[in-house]
C-alpha cells in the first residue's frame, strides 16, 4: 500500500508540475506576442501616381512618422533610426503627437529628431496632444533649432532640379475654438490652398493630423494628404478594419492605408506608439513610405 501511495503521490506531483509548466509557457507566449504587437516595426510601401507630379520627383520617397507618443524603440531610438535610415527617404513628414500629453517626455521625441534630421529634410505638423498643456510652445523652438520645418497653418516649397512641390501643414482642430472649429478649419485650409495657388505649385501635399476631416481636406489644391491620429483603430480585426478611433467611434472608416475622394488622396499611418490605452492588437507600429510616380 505504501508503494502504491508513493506512486500515486509522484503521479499527482508530476501532473501538477505539468500544469504549472503549461500555464507558464502560455503566459510567456502571450507576453512575447503582446511585446511583438507593440514593438515590431513594420514599413508599408505605396506607389502614388499623379499627372501633377513634376518629372524631377518621379521615384521621390516620402517617409511618414506619426503618433510616437514618447514610445521608445531601443536606446536613444536606435531601432527606429536604423529602420528609417535603411529606407533612404528624400523627405520625412511627421504628422503629430510626437509626445504624449499624459506622460510628456519631450527628450524622447528630440532624440529621434536629432538623428533623423541628419538623414533627410523633416517637415512637422503638431497633433492634438501637442495642443494640450502648452506642449507645442515648448517643443516648437527645439524643433526649429534642430532644423525641422514646422508647418503650423503654413506652406513651403520643396525644390528639386528646378521643379517644385508644395508642402502644407494644417493646425489640428484641438488648437482651435471648440465652438466653431470646423469653420476655422475650413478657413485655415482655404488660406493654405490660396498660398499654393499664388505660388503656382501644381502638386501640393497636406499634413493634417486628424483623418476624420477628409471631406474638408478634399480640395482641388491638395493632391495628397498625410494623416495619423487613429492609431490604426488600436485593435485591428484581421483582414477587416480597426475597432475604435477618437472622433470616429467604433469600426472607424479612416484608420490605415490610402483613401480617395473626388480631388484628393489621403494616406493614414497607424502610428508608432500608444496613449491612454497601452496596447495594440494585430496592429504593429508602422512607418509609411509613399513613392511618387510622375505620369
Amino acid at each position: 500500500m505504501s508503494v502504491i501511495h508513493l506512486i500515486s503521490g509522484e503521479a499527482s506531483f508530476f501532473h501538477s508540475y505539468t500544469q504549472i509548466l503549461v500555464a507558464c509557457s502560455l503566459i510567456l507566449c502571450l507576453l512575447i506576442f503582446f511585446y511583438l504587437q507593440n514593438n515590431l516595426l513594420v514599413v508599408s510601401y505605396t506607389k502614388y501616381s499623379n499627372n501633377k507630379i513634376p518629372s524631377a520627383f518621379d521615384g521621390f520617397k516620402i517617409l511618414q512618422v506619426s503618433d510616437l507618443h514618447n514610445k521608445q524603440f531601443g536606446k536613444n531610438q536606435s531601432r527606429l533610426v536604423k529602420k528609417i535610415s535603411s529606407i533612404t527617404p528624400d523627405i520625412i513628414v511627421i504628422t503629430g503627437d510626437l509626445v504624449d500629453s499624459y506622460h510628456t517626455e519631450i527628450s524622447k521625441a528630440m532624440k529621434l529628431i536629432d538623428e533623423i534630421i541628419k538623414l533627410a529634410p523633416v517637415y512637422y505638423v503638431p497633433g492634438n496632444h501637442e495642443a494640450r498643456d502648452s506642449i507645442y510652445e515648448k517643443i516648437k523652438p527645439l524643433l526649429i533649432a534642430s532644423g525641422v520645418h514646422v508647418l503650423f497653418n503654413k506652406s513651403e516649397v520643396f525644390e528639386k532640379a528646378n521643379q517644385h512641390i508644395g508642402i502644407c501643414g494644417l493646425a489640428d482642430p484641438d488648437f482651435l475654438d471648440s465652438r466653431n472649429y470646423k469653420q476655422q478649419l475650413c478657413e485655415n485650409l482655404n488660406t493654405l490652398k490660396n498660398l499654393a495657388v499664388e505660388s503656382k505649385i501644381r502638386f501640393n501635399i497636406l499634413l493634417a493630423h486628424d483623418p476624420s476631416f477628409f471631406k474638408i481636406y478634399d480640395k482641388p489644391g491638395f493632391a495628397l494628404v498625410f494623416s495619423g491620429h487613429a492609431h490604426g483603430g488600436q485593435f485591428r480585426i484581421p483582414f477587416w478594419r480597426g475597432l475604435y478611433a477618437p472622433g470616429q467611434g467604433l469600426f472607424p472608416k479612416y484608420t490605415s492605408g490610402l483613401h480617395q475622394l473626388k480631388n484628393t488622396s489621403m494616406v493614414i499611418s497607424r502610428g508608432l506608439g500608444n496613449s491612454s490605452f497601452p496596447l495594440r492588437l494585430f496592429n504593429f507600429p508602422e512607418l509609411v513610405v509613399i513613392s511618387l510616380k510622375s505620369n
